[in-house]
């Protein structure tokens, strides 16, 4: 039996520890592979290390392609050794295509997961979101009997939408980003400073981003672009990837001289 005991706990990432725990317990009990919900792969990768001194249980995270920002994570007995591509297989995921005419009704990544969420789906449940551009979006949720949806016409906004279930080999998956090292020196460490840096984008545009809820701190959205940030901090924004702070040193004439690297 694997306890909250067995590791050191990030209090910001309760929820999704205590998840891992029980479905590790599951899958010890019934001998058998379980997955967990969506959640962000920094943070299964925050207890990655914790989660390898585990004697009779292994791990594997997918979230329906590679490079996926959200992933549910395989817990199984490690006597079962299954293959990465039987565990890729089993991946308990389905595609979800929504289109519409959003060229003069512009709606971003929050707003197409508040639009899937209406339809019984708890956050858990959807995994990575993406635009695709002023025709809709798509994603992947966890599999379910959601098939009525196919076909059927809905409304986000003033938008006429029509949803579809597919498989994820029908998905146009977004392309993979390389890992790229930024240095740069800042004169705080605010957030949209440090944002800014990150994502090469000007500190107007990041605020307008942070003020729409687009950008979220370590798993939480927030709207407050004064805040200061820390080594180990990471920094989301929609369509663009993740920013994680490696390095901060102040210089002599009291800047901050900052290393990230971008995901």
């Amino acid at each position: 039996m694997i306890t909250v005991e067995d590791f050191v706990l990030d209090l910001a990432y309760k929820e999704e520890l205590e998840e891992l725990i029980t479905v590790s317990n599951l899958a010890l009990k019934n001998w058998d592979i379980n997955w967990t919900g969506f959640m962000e792969d920094y943070i299964f990768q925050d207890f990655s290390e914790q989660l390898k001194k585990l004697s009779d249980i292994s791990f594997f995270s997918h979230g329906g392609y590679e490079n996926s920002s959200r992933v549910k994570v395989a817990c199984f007995r490690k006597s079962l050794t299954p293959s990465a591509v039987d565990l890729t297989n089993s991946f308990p995921g389905m595609g979800i295509d929504i289109r519409g005419n959003f060229l003069f009704d512009n709606a971003n990544q929050s707003d197409f997961r508040d639009f899937i969420l209406q339809f019984n789906l708890s956050k858990k449940e959807i995994g990575d979101i993406w635009t695709l551009r002023d025709k809709g979006a798509q994603g992947i949720i966890s599999k379910k009997n959601f098939t009525f949806v196919n076909q059927n016409t809905y409304f986000l906004r003033d938008v006429e939408t029509k949803l579809k279930i597919v498989s994820l080999d029908e998905l146009n998956k977004p392309i993979i980003r390389t890992q790229k090292f930024i240095n740069s020196v800042e004169a705080s460490l605010r957030l949209d400073a440090i944002a800014s840096a990150g994502f090469r984008m000007s500190r107007n545009k990041i605020c307008d981003r942070i003020k729409n809820g687009l950008l979220s701190l370590n798993g939480k959205k927030t709207n407050k672009s004064t805040i200061s940030v820390k080594i180990g901090d990471k920094i989301r924004l929609e369509n663009k990837g993740l920013v994680e702070i490696l390095e901060i040193e102040k210089t002599k004439r009291e800047r901050w001289k900052i290393k990230l690297i971008k995901k």
